[in-house]
């Protein structure tokens, strides 16, 4: 029998209060499918807006091919962004102890103009952009060593945990975000490096992949909504102790201290 999406999103929930990973639900119940996962992440995130937290936006997750081969998932996640998880980057030392195996990867983030709520063309994405900046995701999975499939990363909404967004710039002012250089230094080693083409080939795309999403759920974004576009690199696990400069050329630099 398959498990209830609200008593997963609860499991879910304990996992994270817990700071105890859990075994992906897939491993007991490998039929469970997208319609599950998204039920179970509206379950979640209907328990975090009765606690007090705020939507403030989406996020995409593993919009590049290479990670989705490593993380044995077939396309991109689509994931919901609170108030509770934006954070100074001052204040992620403080945080670590709130996360079961938080890790760090460079995003570009887009501020909408206007609402998005049905389908859109690319061109279309980039109108509805007002700004756009590097962001820093904090993600923790919940389930033991990463290993989960499309359903379970899913329902614990893409394996969110906490957002780190730098300055923003006019979106008009940028030229084309395909061939920006990414570059994820820890310690003063640079780790990953990357272009703004591992999104989907474009990371405006992620916008008019996550409208799709919208308008097949009747949901709408509103203007000012923060959207992560996806993670250009691999993550890295954040090491207390360690520090992390993660760079998008013409976006900026987040510098976090763990």
């Amino acid at each position: 029998m398959t498990l209830d999406p609200a008593a997963a999103a609860a499991t879910l929930a304990q996992a994270r209060a817990t700071r105890t990973p859990i075994r992906a639900f897939t491993a007991t119940d490998p039929v469970l499918d997208a319609a599950w996962a998204y039920a179970t992440q509206d379950h979640d995130r209907a328990a975090r807006t009765a606690a007090g937290e705020v939507t403030i936006g989406a996020k995409l997750g593993l919009t590049s091919p290479a990670k989705q081969a490593r993380m044995g998932v077939a396309e991109p996640v689509i994931g919901f962004l609170t108030d509770a998880m934006r954070l100074e980057p001052g204040a992620v030392a403080a945080a670590l102890p709130r996360w079961i195996q938080p890790r760090i990867e460079p995003e570009i983030a887009f501020v909408l103009g206007r609402p998005v709520g049905s389908r859109i063309t690319p061109a279309a994405a980039r109108d509805a952009v007002a700004g756009v900046g590097i962001a820093a995701e904090i993600i923790d999975s919940r389930y033991a060593d990463y290993r989960f499939r499309f359903a379970d990363v899913v329902a614990d909404n893409t394996s969110g945990a906490g957002v780190l967004l730098g300055d923003l710039r006019p979106a008009a002012d940028l030229p084309d975000l395909t061939p920006l250089r990414c570059e994820v230094s820890v310690d003063g080693e640079v780790r990953h490096e990357a272009t703004g083409a591992a999104i989907l080939g474009d990371p405006y795309a992620a916008l008019v992949r996550l409208s799709h999403h919208l308008e097949a759920r009747g949901e709408t974004l509103p203007a000012g909504a923060l959207v992560l576009a996806g993670a250009l690199t691999d993550a890295e696990p954040l090491v207390p102790g360690s520090s992390y400069r993660l760079a998008i050329e013409e976006l900026g630099t987040v510098q976090v201290d763990a």
